[in-house]
């Protein structure tokens, strides 16, 4: 979406919006927060008063503290425009004090590009509940204008980095990830789990290397040259979060001990690695499950806990009503124990500080208290965690989906265009991501064997379907097999190859659905019924000008294969999930021997256990405009839809958005749609099987 559209987005029109707006602007004019008036704004100030290529150094020598700034030049960038425009509005308006709105208006930049990013990251039909979870989140307004630190940066960044890899855009994500690292390095705890997300869809897999390669040359650039500063190794390096995460440990021994949070976080991306594939809203959940780990295993700051809002939201817009009490009390538990532990704000246009008072309260809490209210925050957060587990992982179609490889099988008589279908499917999840088993690799005997004069290719006997079943199970169950190919134009086989897993299988033959042990494992079994003028037309087609065999040969195999046929191959029809029948429009065009390529024809697929019809009726009417005829068996519940008309690949690809977005992470990122009838195969095979999937995990 463009920057204009975005400012056109009705969300932003809602009182909802204008409201927490205002709120912000009232916040940033009366709230001076302790942090930013003690460290930042005088680090800032100086680097403005005195410009230096080391701003870190340059404060340290002018006599500042080295807790200041703890942040890297990204930050420091950041922070500049907003920071160099309030320090001029105060010096015309003669205040003698940098007040600092230009640095707070800076942060209501970044918050305000958080609330967008979420818009695009997390597509909702309720924009009015993502501002009511992130624009009035208490952590966001507590943590950003009440406590005043600065974390919102690096998350927008964060977002931003997610988005661009939303949208195959590698190396903008991996650059702004290096950004978001140079800004504030616990970023980088994002950065294994985007990796795992890019490598376990091979579809994304050739974008991990452009991502990694941007990230880190960015990140060093960036960080590198400033590793010679003294006072940049100081102030950030030296800085008390950047060993935060080494204070949970347990002893062993008298020395050494075993740091929990780090122990943790590598379960974490563990079990990540462990996805068989993982969809983009696991990619979330599984970072945002790191971050909780993080950030409730250490003696976090308030600004750390900015970091779980967008995964915290995610969370709520999916969950129900639970996950956003348990989020609201989060929050509230957080918010009612750092306000007695952590700094605040004054409000001098009112001369008004709450400091002396939240001071004295705090010191009639005991240590004791202080710890259950830790353990309050600590308990609520790991409930969370386990909700989050459950529902966001456990229970989604996808990860339930994922554990088992998808599985096709395809039959139907000699010539009838199975591995046609196959290729076509094959090119909309990607080769990468296919592996297919012909059932022509099953002949038990090569062409010349003089066994084929008392059998065909047609009856069972003449093929291995024991160990052709046995394979295609063995790939279903993550195994990988060694498979003989037959190579059709020398009519032998070839020495045998090693087939690996892969996350869609594909199994075509004469037989693919002989055996019921093996179609019961199928997520979809398609037969393949070509009329029978038009699929001797392709087989002479196909062996004579493609495998070079004799015209007088192929015509005689056809009659000798018929009964075979009729007895062996054609029961399959019945037990099929999806029959497709092609059939000539108008079946003399054949008969004028014109090549059965150029044949117009008309598509009728019969459907079983599917729901699916009416919507797909109304899309290839109005998208592809296509003729459909629709009948249905009231006593079978069968579908027969007959398909005439002309389409492109481009309007294939169009039904299918509409027709299986559940499908969309599991194709290639490029979908090789085609034309025709062809390409109107590839769209039902792909409906039906979502469908099927969703029966998987009911």
């Amino acid at each position: 979406m463009s920057a204009a559209r975005l400012w056109r987005d009705p969300m932003l029109r809602t009182w909802e919006f204008r409201a927490g707006l205002l709120l912000r602007a009232l916040l940033i004019v009366l709230l001076v927060p302790k942090i930013q008036q003690q460290w930042f704004l005088p680090f800032l100030d100086h680097a403005i008063r005195f410009p230096s290529l080391d701003p870190w150094s340059s404060f340290l020598a002018a006599g500042g503290t080295p807790l200041a700034y703890p942040y890297g030049p990204v930050m420091l960038l950041a922070h500049a425009p907003g920071s160099v425009l309030g320090w001029l509005i105060d010096a015309a308006t003669g205040s003698g004090a940098y007040t600092g709105i230009g640095f707070r208006l800076g942060l209501l930049g970044a918050d305000l590009a958080c609330l967008l990013l979420l818009r695009r990251l997390l597509p909702t039909e309720q924009p009015r509940m993502l501002l009511w979870l992130y624009w009035w989140s208490p952590i966001v307004l507590f943590v950003t204008y009440w406590n005043g630190q600065t974390d919102i940066v690096p998350i927008a960044l964060l977002l931003l980095s997610l988005l661009l890899i939303r949208r195959y855009r590698p190396v903008a994500s991996g650059a702004t990830l290096g950004l978001a690292l140079a800004a504030k390095l616990s970023m980088g705890l994002a950065a294994p789990f985007i990796g795992i997300y890019l490598w376990r869809n091979k579809r994304l897999r050739s974008m991990l290397a452009p991502f990694a390669l941007a990230c880190a040359v960015l990140a060093t650039l960036l960080t590198l040259p400033w590793l010679a500063s003294s006072g940049f190794v100081s102030m950030v390096f030296g800085s008390r979060e950047f060993g935060r995460v080494f204070d949970l440990a347990l002893p062993l021994g008298d020395e050494l001990k075993l740091y929990l949070t780090p122990t943790l976080y590598l379960l974490a991306a563990y079990a990540a690695w462990r996805f068989r594939r993982i969809s983009f809203e696991l990619l979330i959940a599984s970072t945002g499950l790191s971050f909780f780990l993080v950030v409730l295993g250490t003696p976090a700051p308030p600004g750390w806990y900015l970091w779980l809002v967008p995964f915290l939201v995610a969370h709520q817009l999916q969950g129900d009503r639970s996950a956003r009490v348990l989020a609201g009390g989060f929050s509230l538990l957080l918010i009612a124990m750092h306000v007695f532990i952590s700094s605040g704000a004054a409000v001098p246009s009112l001369g008004w500080d709450p400091a002396p008072a939240i001071a004295t309260v705090a010191a009639r809490i005991t240590p004791h208290i202080h710890s259950l209210w830790m353990t309050l925050v600590v308990a609520s957060g790991l409930v969370l965690i386990v909700q989050m587990l459950r529902e966001r992982v456990g229970r989604n179609d996808y990860y339930r989906i994922a554990q088992k490889p998808l599985a096709l099988g395809i039959a139907g008589d000699s010539g009838s265009g199975k591995d046609t279908l196959s290729r076509a499917l094959a090119g909309v999840f990607g080769d990468h991501s296919v592996v297919h088993v012909s059932g022509d690799d099953y002949h038990i005997w090569d062409r010349y064997a003089p066994m084929w004069k008392g059998l065909t290719h047609l009856n069972p006997r003449a093929n291995d379907l024991q160990r052709f079943g046995n394979d295609v199970l063995a790939l279903m169950d993550g195994k990988a097999i060694v498979c003989r190919r037959y190579d059709h134009s020398a009519g032998r086989f070839e020495k045998p190859t090693l087939l690996a897993k892969n996350d869609v299988i594909i199994a075509s033959g004469l037989h693919a659905l002989h055996f019921p042990r093996l179609r019961r494992r199928y997520d979809v079994s398609v037969f393949l019924d070509v009329d029978e003028s038009l699929r001797r037309a392709w087989k002479i087609h196909r062996d004579v000008h493609q495998r070079g065999h004799d015209l007088a040969a192929v015509t005689g195999s056809l009659e000798r294969r018929a009964p075979d046929s009729q007895r062996y191959i054609h029961p399959q029809k019945a037990v099929a999930s999806l029959v497709l029948r092609l059939q000539p429009v108008n079946p003399q065009q054949l008969e004028r021997g014109i090549a059965p390529d150029q044949v117009r024809l008309k598509l009728v697929a019969l459907i079983r256990n599917g729901t699916y019809h009416e919507r797909v009726a109304r899309i290839l009417i109005g998208v592809c405009g296509l003729h459909l005829d629709v009948q249905l068996a009231d006593e079978s519940g069968e579908v027969e839809m007959e398909i005439e008309g002309d389409v492109v690949a481009e309007d294939i690809a169009l039904a299918a958005r509409s027709l299986v977005p559940g499908l969309q992470e599991m194709l290639d990122i490029r979908p090789q749609w085609e034309d025709g009838m062809s390409g109107i195969m590839q769209l039902l095979v792909l409906v039906h099987t979502e469908e099927a999937l969703k029966n998987r995990i009911q």
